[in-house]
C-alpha cells in the first residue's frame, strides 16, 4: 500500500476516535447538567421573583412570547406561583398557555397536567378531574395523572371512582398503589357493615386482602367480623396472620385475641403465644397482656411475681406504672407524699405521650387514622410502642 494511503487511514482513524471521545464527553456533560438544570431554573426564578414587584413581573410574563422554546419557562413560572400559594396566578399562566394554538398537542400535555394540579390545590376538583382524564392514556403523564386522580377521589371519598382508577394501574409494579386499592375496599366494606350488609362487607374485605395480603385494616376488620359471628378459632388465625406481618399492631389485636381466648378456654395456648411473641418483638404491652392473662386465671401471685421480675430486668415506665397500680390495689404502697408524687408524674408522662405516630411524616395523635391527616399516606400511622430487649 502507498505510504500516502497509510497516512490517510491513520488520520481518519484518529479523527473517528476523537469524534467518539468528544461525543462521549458531551453525553456525560449533558447528563450531569440535566440533574442540576431544575434546581438552577428554580434558583433563577427565585431571584426574579425576589427582585421585582408584582406589577413588573406581570408585565414581564405578559410580554414573554409563547412558543415551544419558552414553554418550559412559562410552566416553571406557573408552578412557582402555585408553590408560593398564589394559585389564581398559576391558573392564569397555565390557562394562557392552553389558549395558544402555536403549541402542538404533545407539548400541551405538561400544561394540562400543571393546570390540573392548580385546580386541585384550588379545590376545583371537577375541573382537575376533567383535565386529568384527558391524560390517562399519555405515555409521559398517564401514570402521574392516575395518581393525582386517586388523590382527588380520596379527598372526595369517592371510593368507586378511586377503585376504577386504581385497578387500571399495574398493581404488581406499584405496591404503593396496591396498598391504596386495599384501603378503598376496606372503606367500602365499612359502609356495608354500617348498613348491616355483612356478607357483602366480608366479600369486600377479601378483595382488600387479595390486593394486599399485609393490609392491617382488612385483617382486623375480618377478625372483628369473625368474633361477631362467634367463629373464634378462625378469628385467632386471622389475628396471628396479622401479627406475622405487623406485630406493632398487637395493642389493637390483643382485645380480640383475649375475647377469643376467653370464649374458647384456651388460656394456656394464649400465654404460650404471648411469650413467643414477646421474645420476637420485645413489646412491653405483651408483658402487660401476660400479667392480665395470669390474673384472669386466678394466678395472682404468679402475675405479681412476673410483673415485678420484668420491671426489674427490663426497666420501663409502662411496667413501673403497672407495678405501682398493682401495689396500690393491694394497699401495699406507703401513703407518704413521695409515692403519691411519683404516681402523679408517671400519670402525667403517660397522658402526654402520643398513642400513635406516622412513620412517614412524624404526625402524632391520640387516635388511629388509617390515612395520616398530615401527609395523606395510608396505613403509616402506627401505635406508639415501648420496646425492651428480651433476653
Amino acid at each position: 500500500m502507498d505510504s500516502w494511503a497509510v497516512w490517510l487511514l491513520l488520520v481518519i482513524a484518529l479523527a473517528i476516535g476523537w469524534g467518539l471521545g468528544y461525543r462521549a464527553r458531551l453525553v456525560a456533560s449533558k447528563a450531569d447538567s440535566s440533574a442540576s438544570e431544575d434546581s438552577a431554573v428554580k434558583h433563577r426564578l427565585q431571584l426574579l421573583f425576589d427582585s421585582y414587584s408584582d406589577d413588573a413581573l406581570d408585565r414581564f410574563i405578559h410580554s414573554l412570547e409563547v412558543n415551544p422554546e419558552t414553554l418550559a419557562l412559562h410552566i416553571s413560572i406557573g408552578r412557582h406561583f402555585r408553590t408560593e400559594g398564589e394559585v389564581e396566578k398559576a391558573i392564569l399562566v397555565h390557562q394562557n398557555l392552553m389558549s395558544h394554538p402555536e403549541l402542538p398537542k404533545i407539548q400541551l400535555d405538561p400544561v394540562i397536567y400543571e393546570l390540573a394540579k392548580d385546580y386541585k390545590v384550588a379545590g376545583l376538583f371537577d375541573r382537575a378531574e376533567s383535565l386529568l382524564k384527558q391524560l390517562v392514556s399519555s405515555k409521559t403523564f398517564g401514570f402521574k395523572s392516575k395518581k393525582l386522580l386517586l388523590d382527588i377521589y380520596e379527598l372526595e371519598k369517592d371510593w368507586d371512582e378511586a377503585l376504577e382508577t386504581g385497578q387500571a394501574i399495574d398493581l404488581k409494579r406499584h405496591p404503593d398503589i396496591r396498598k391504596r386499592v386495599a384501603q378503598y375496599w376496606c372503606e367500602m366494606s365499612q359502609r356495608k357493615r354500617q348498613s348491616g350488609e355483612m356478607l357483602e362487607a366480608k366479600r369486600l374485605l377479601d378483595k382488600a386482602l387479595s390486593a394486599d395480603k399485609t393490609c392491617v385494616r382488612a385483617h382486623l376488620d375480618s377478625a372483628s367480623m369473625l368474633v361477631t359471628q362467634e367463629r373464634y378459632r378462625d378469628a385467632i388465625l386471622q389475628l396471628k396472620t396479622l401479627l406475622e406481618y405487623a406485630p406493632e399492631f398487637f395493642v389493637l389485636a390483643q382485645p380480640l385475641l383475649l375475647k377469643c381466648t376467653e370464649e374458647t378456654g384456651s388460656f394456656e395456648r394464649y400465654c404460650a403465644y404471648l411469650k413467643a411473641l414477646y421474645q420476637q418483638t420485645g413489646q412491653v404491652n405483651i408483658i402487660l397482656a401476660l400479667v392480665d392473662a395470669y390474673a384472669r386465671q386466678g394466678r395472682i401471685p404468679e402475675a405479681d411475681e412476673y410483673l415485678e421480675q420484668e420491671a426489674r430486668v427490663q426497666p420501663s415506665l409502662t411496667l413501673l406504672e403497672a407495678l405501682l397500680d398493682a401495689r396500690r390495689a393491694q394497699s401495699a404502697l406507703p401513703s407518704d407524699a413521695v409515692w403519691q408524687a411519683l404516681s402523679e408524674v408517671i400519670e402525667k408522662i403517660r397522658s402526654e405521650r402520643p398513642a400513635y405516630c406516622c412513620a412517614n411524616c412524624g404526625f402524632t395523635g391520640k387516635q388511629l387514622h388509617w390515612m395520616c391527616p398530615s401527609c395523606k399516606s395510608w396505613e403509616t400511622v402506627r401505635p406508639f410502642i415501648e420496646h425492651n430487649a428480651p433476653a
